[in-house]
């Protein structure tokens, strides 16, 4: 399945996990410009919540070529 089509299906999904993730680091990253005295570092605050998005996306990608592969038919299976 291409790229674009996975988006399409996928991208609450994965727009959730971002959000849980990226917060997640980024209290663990940006702790001190959190809660502290320090200024935020704006582009590393925007990669964290970008890298759970792709890493989801290419995670899902991954795994339907594999299912495809293994299955040996060229339909995209639901779950």
């Amino acid at each position: 399945m291409p790229l674009l089509q996975l988006l399409k299906r996928f991208y609450l999904q994965a727009a959730t996990v971002a959000i849980v993730v990226g917060t997640i680091l980024l209290i663990i990253n940006q702790h001190d410009a959190l809660f502290g005295t320090r200024d935020i570092q704006w582009v590393p605050a925007l990669l964290t919540y970008c890298v759970p998005f792709c890493v989801f996306m290419f995670g899902k990608r991954s795994s339907d070529q594999i299912r495809r592969k293994t299955s040996g038919f060229d339909v995209p299976v639901s779950r």
